[in-house]
């Protein structure tokens, strides 16, 4: 199923997200939002990351970025409703570093891949409680059309994930164990996110989710950043 459906944010408002909005993202485990980053700000990081990735290998990556113009797209209304997607009574700080994501084209046939939830590498040995994050962020750097690199969300796996974790917390210590039996749960139909350049998809920390393959035409760029 495709999803496109988006919040308008007013550029320099100071206003909150409506409550509608917290309560979808509450219930959903995640909120697409328009309007955060201006456009030209936004183009700007797009050519950025479109020369970056000019000079490196001809593949999908992920890597850490500290390219001013990039960074640039984490403003205050950016990180305004991220403080307000995740509880806090303190503002979020803008990152110094990101992760910069480019999918790229590929011929293989479009198919829908497995769920998963952030941290939860074995290696890495990331705690359930306390969270070691508390609300993802990605910013779409161009137009995501269907197929096209988009990220797929299990909308309320969140509350299904926690409450498994909760009833469980020894068997759950760690992510990894939590993200192994992701696949025992009876997880709703996921939905495709389709978006428009600047869009910003925020996800809760055990909103269940995945990136796609690219059977588009250009590069799926993106930024991402974890508070």
């Amino acid at each position: 199923m495709k999803q496109n459906r988006r919040v308008k944010y007013l550029f320099g408002s100071r206003q909150i997200l409506a409550e509608e909005q917290l309560d979808l993202y509450r219930q959903e485990g995640f909120l697409l939002v328009s309007g955060l980053i201006p456009p030209a700000v936004v183009e700007c990081a797009h050519q950025a990351m479109l020369a970056h990735i000019g000079n490196a290998q001809p593949a999908s990556r992920i890597e850490p970025i500290q390219h001013p113009s990039l960074l640039a797209c984490f403003g205050r209304d950016v990180c305004s409703a991220a403080a307000q997607l995740a509880g806090s009574r303190r503002s979020l700080q803008p990152p110094s570093s990101i992760q910069a994501i480019s999918v790229l084209p590929t011929a293989s046939v479009w198919q829908w891949p497995s769920p998963h939830i952030d941290h939860a590498h074995e290696k890495d040995a990331f705690r359930t409680f306390p969270a070691p994050f508390r609300i993802g962020c990605l910013i779409y750097l161009n137009d995501v059309q269907e197929h096209a690199g988009g990220t797929i969300v299990w909308p309320g796996s969140h509350n299904q994930i926690e409450a498994l974790a909760a009833a469980h917390p020894h068997r759950y210590e760690y992510l990894s164990s939590l993200n192994r039996d992701i696949p025992t749960l009876h997880l709703r139909s996921p939905v495709e996110i389709t978006a428009v350049a600047g869009d910003v998809f925020f996800h809760h920390r055990l909103c269940a989710h995945s990136g796609s393959m690219n059977a588009g035409m250009e590069p799926r760029l993106a930024l991402n950043h974890k508070w």
